[in-house]
């Protein structure tokens, strides 16, 4: 495994593939060194190994532009030596030769990128990609894979299954069973290679990130008519066993037809899961096998899960997570604005944005569904810097065109704040787009800043020294403590919208908000009520003393064009 060795010690070197004349390739060469990619340019060869000296790069990237046969070409030799199968290998393509596109996937392409690309979003497709290979070259050493995935039978198949149900009783975790079956006669010799196949399966999702399986590794057993049963343990989210199905069907389904007819085999897969499908060895492999015939009855996805629910469930699931990944390159995301105004004088103070999803299809997807989703997957930290640069931007064209300053309020999920480089970023966003730092607010949550409280404290004031305003999102839905907020350099609260909906009828809602009005005060800090809808919910407000509102009374959130009728030009 020098291969093996080779990429841990060196995760970010790179061979862009294409012609070193083109200007857009050194360009990109020039971007991705900047990002600390060690990059090298060439033009396609056909022996790779003699410029690598077998020594391979982590990741491989491939333009079809100017070569597209000798492109797809090199995609394949490098698929099927051995010494590259743990490198990802990525195409670069403008989505217009669809024939080399096929082509390229047939030849073992795990990823393409199309052209025009955010920078932001392919560094961390490519930093993804290095990651999932990385943690698959980790958790499956060829010592271990070769006996484990070569010739388990199933008694010892299903004593690991045992153990793999025991060790998640008392978890949210659970086990699946793939059963992977076959249209060829014969045994296609594929018990030795399917060590090989998992690897590059694992590798091969699309960017869909890593799956869910953080302890145990998976492994494999074959029942006496043929077919192979894969266990998953440890799994965290269902629809990782349906991606690794169609990885493997993918990867499978590549091999020749022994009967001599050239054909492609047909694959399909049954999925059961426990505890749903059965809480024994035994049931999860039987239902499994059932999942895998009905399937092939089906003919059509080919991969079906025992349940039929959980069937539904997971191919929406799944189908609204690759539109998810397409949405930020297909620049279907867009930010409304909601504005924010002073409680007495209804004068304007700033804007919160706030992400909306025009699906092509779908229509606007409500963020309810896709956040959770965006977060779950990590493809939260891109989407959030492309809001944190659209806002910004936004705001300071605003600014250029005459209109009076405002702040602008961006929310960060718990996967950015916790990110080390975040304060860069927002520094190098700020930069870009001329904004001013005391013009952005970044909004946190209470659950967010109990994290790590020194690193918080370290965090919120590297944010404060550079001028950037701070509030606390949500507050009084967690710890809501005095002398915790004394500690951070905060400079308001917001106080969340359940609190605000009956503050006029509900005399503990009304305790609530003066509460944290009063608190809010005592430490000299700005209070900002938000889903405010109602003369009533704002007299009461006005009353208390609160220093700005936000919610429907005033407006919806709203395109950029709408929201800019809010503000005001200063006096000549």
């Amino acid at each position: 495994m020098a291969h093996s060795t080779q990429t841990l010690t060196s995760p970010r070197s790179l061979w862009l593939v294409g012609s070193p004349q083109l200007p857009e390739l050194v360009a990109l060469r020039e971007e991705l060194e900047a990002v600390g990619y060690r990059v090298t340019l060439s033009a396609p060869t056909p022996q790779p190994d003699a410029l690598w000296d077998r020594t391979p790069p982590s990741l491989v990237l491939i333009d079809l532009k100017d070569d597209p046969a000798l492109a797809v070409e090199l995609c394949g030799n490098l698929h099927a030596d051995d010494n590259w199968q743990g490198t990802p290998i990525l195409m670069l393509h403008d989505g217009q030769d669809s024939g080399a596109l096929r082509r390229a996937s047939e030849a073992g392409a795990q990823e393409f990128l199309e052209r025009p690309f955010l920078p932001a979003l392919l560094e961390h497709r490519l930093d993804g990609a290095i990651e999932r290979t990385l943690r698959i070259l980790q958790e499956l050493p060829a010592s271990e894979t070769a006996s484990i995935l070569g010739g388990t039978d199933m008694e010892a198949f299903e004593e690991r299954v045992e153990r793999a149900l025991e060790a998640v009783k008392k978890s949210d975790l659970c086990v699946a069973v793939l059963a992977v079956a076959t249209s060829a006669d014969g045994d296609l010799g594929i018990a030795p290679t399917l060590a090989q196949v998992l690897r590059r399966a694992l590798a091969s999702f699309e960017n869909e990130g890593p799956i869910s399986h953080p302890k145990g590794d998976v492994f494999f057993g074959r029942g006496d008519d043929g077919t192979h049963y894969l266990c998953m343990p440890d799994m965290a989210r269902l629809q990782d066993a349906a991606r690794l199905g169609y990885a493997l069907q993918g990867e499978l389904r590549q091999i020749k037809d022994p009967s001599g007819t050239g054909e492609a085999i047909d694959v399909c897969v049954g999925v059961a899961n426990s505890p749903g499908d059965g809480t024994g060895a035994l049931e999860l492999h039987e239902a499994a096998r059932g999942a895998a015939h009905a399937a092939s009855q089906a003919g059509d996805s080919h991969l079906k899960f025992h349940n039929q629910a959980t069937d539904r469930w997971v191919f929406e699931r799944l189908t609204l997570e690759r539109s998810l990944r397409r949405a930020l390159e297909d620049r279907q995301f867009v930010l409304y604005y909601q504005p924010k105004v002073d409680t007495a004088s209804r004068a304007i103070v700033g804007f919160e944005a706030l992400l909306r999803w025009q699906h092509p299809e779908l229509g606007m997807v409500s963020p309810a569904q896709f956040i959770p989703l965006a977060e779950e997957t990590g493809l939260i930290v891109p989407i959030g810097e492309w809001v944190l640069e659209t806002a910004c931007r936004q705001n300071k064209a605003w600014q250029d065109a005459g209109f009076s300053p405002v702040r602008m309020s961006v929310n960060l999920s718990p996967e950015q704040f916790r990110l080390v480089e975040l304060s860069e970023t927002v520094d190098t966003v700020l930069k870009s787009t001329g904004l001013a730092p005391e013009y952005l607010e970044l909004e946190v949550t209470e659950s967010m800043l109990m994290h790590d409280i020194q690193d918080t404290i370290r965090t919120l004031t590297r944010f404060k020294d550079a001028g950037v305003y701070l509030s606390i999102d949500d507050f009084g839905t967690g710890y809501s403590s005095l002398s915790y907020l004394k500690g951070f350099p905060i400079d308001a609260l917001k106080i969340d919208r359940s609190f605000i909906s009956d503050i006029t009828s509900n005399t503990d809602d009304a305790a609530i908000a003066t509460s944290i009005i009063l608190m809010g005060r005592s430490l000299n800090l700005q209070v900002i009520a938000e889903g405010v809808e109602t003369e009533s919910q704002l007299a009461f407000l006005q009353v208390l003393q609160c220093n700005e509102i936000q919610g429907y009374l005033i407006s919806p959130p709203v395109p950029a064009t709408e929201a800019e009728t809010f503000l005001d030009r200063p006096e000549d």
